[in-house]
């Protein structure tokens, strides 16, 4: 069956998860491009694909669709690549050996570009502040190439539910830091990522067992993904 009416009520549905409320209140989310195919199938959370052509699907259902409705449900302007449905992971959560915490991270592709690279480096948890930007907005998903399926993820938790007394716990910080190059740390740790503009939080500070910070030469600040990804491969 081919669905060609952006007035179905299957299709309207399914639009209303472009809403960080929608998705939060159904518990599911859309990821869209030939790149995310494969791991998306792959991870057991996939219920549906939507597509404009015959595509192996690995027995998830295939639903047909032409361009109007393509134009309805795509998360990207002309993009005419394959949409899947998906659920939101069902895990309790947990801690790991290296893990990484954003303090109010707003922008997006910060937050995807974080999470492609801890999954690069092999980092086992990230988890993500009630002042983040939404882990399953279009612009994240697509930040993160994928790698939304191959690390363990989690929204809106605070800092205090998941630090415990055995973790090394690590800020950066222009305050009372030391060079990020002369610091060695212990398993299991916890690297926190601040806000943009603001930095991490008082509150992170406080909990801080080592606070360092990136010398440069001609700049006072880096990029937050940026900071992260020297951060992250120095202590992998």
């Amino acid at each position: 069956m081919k669905i060609t009416s952006t007035a179905n009520s299957h299709i309207k549905e399914i639009s209303l998860l472009h809403k960080t409320g929608e998705r939060k209140k159904q518990k599911f989310f859309l990821v869209q491009g030939e790149d995310f195919l494969a791991p998306a199938l792959q991870s057991g959370l996939a219920l549906e694909v939507f597509s404009l052509k015959e595509l192996d699907t690995q027995g998830i259902p295939l639903t047909l669709i032409d361009t109007k409705v393509m134009n309805k449900l795509s998360l990207y302007e002309q993009s005419v690549a394959p949409i899947i449905l998906c659920k939101y992971p069902e895990k309790e959560k947990t801690k790991g050996k290296k893990m990484i915490y954003l303090d109010g991270i707003q922008d997006p592709g910060n937050v995807g570009t974080i999470l492609r690279t801890a999954c690069a480096f092999s980092y086992d948890k990230v988890y993500l502040s009630p002042t983040c930007a939404s882990l399953y907005s279009a612009k994240t998903l697509s930040a993160t190439k994928g790698s939304i399926f191959q690390i363990d993820c989690y929204e809106d938790v605070t800092l205090d539910s998941i630090i415990d007394k055995n973790m090394e716990i690590i800020v950066t910080s222009l305050r009372d830091a030391e060079d990020y190059k002369k610091i060695e740390i212990k398993k299991p740790f916890l690297l926190i990522f601040g806000n943009e503009g603001r930095g991490v939080s008082e509150n992170a500070l406080k909990v801080a067992t080592k606070i360092v910070k990136i010398k440069m030469d001609f700049m006072e600040s880096l990029n937050v993904a940026v900071a992260a990804g020297i951060l992250m491969e120095r202590y992998r």
